[in-house]
């Protein structure tokens, strides 16, 4: 009687060895992915503070945002923004009317998006409101994403969300609008 040998065969050792690489090659690419996707979300989240800090800022202040031009307005900006606005020079001794106000929140907030946002960029545009609606002020907040950056990744995925003039500036742009009524 002849015992037969019990065990694995290097073919089956192999093709083991070759699953259980396929399933590790795809959890880096599922972890890659959620990387990728967690960065999307802490940018856009972000840029919707921002743009409720502004907000807060122009309801503080509606007469500074009823000025049209000399006000809130920041509009006509390319992509990647123009340095910061320039402060009004207020003091202690000479404080601020609304419009110089709206000037120093403008500059203050602007600042701001350019530092926490890869080539952040704003637009502000004031909307004078015909009764029974109220006046209105349009908020972009926007940001190059930095997953699209890499040569050779161009994706317009930005839609109706960013000014024109943006997305033809560059094609990574993302953005967040808000819409806030005075």
């Amino acid at each position: 009687m002849r015992l037969r040998a019990a065990g694995f065969s290097l073919i089956e050792v192999l093709v083991a060895m070759f699953v259980v690489a396929m399933g590790i090659l795809a959890l880096a690419g599922l972890l890659q992915a959620s990387t990728r996707y967690s960065k999307m979300s802490e940018l856009r989240s972000t840029a919707t503070l921002l743009a409720n800090d502004i907000a807060d800022r122009i309801r503080a202040n509606p007469i500074g945002g009823e000025l049209g031009v000399g006000g809130y307005d920041l509009i006509g900006q390319g992509f990647p923004g123009p340095l910061v606005p320039a402060r009004a020079p207020c003091t202690s001794d000479t404080p601020c009317n609304p419009g110089d106000l709206a000037r120093v929140d403008l500059a203050d907030w602007t600042a701001r998006v350019r530092a926490t946002l890869p080539k952040g960029s704003t637009w502000v545009q004031f909307h004078a409101g015909h009764p029974p609606a109220p006046d209105s002020v349009d908020v972009w907040v926007g940001w190059a994403d930095p997953l699209t950056l890499a040569p050779g990744i161009s994706t317009d995925r930005s839609g109706t969300e960013c000014p024109a003039s943006w997305k033809a500036a560059e094609p990574s742009v993302r953005c967040v609008y808000l819409q806030v009524a005075l």
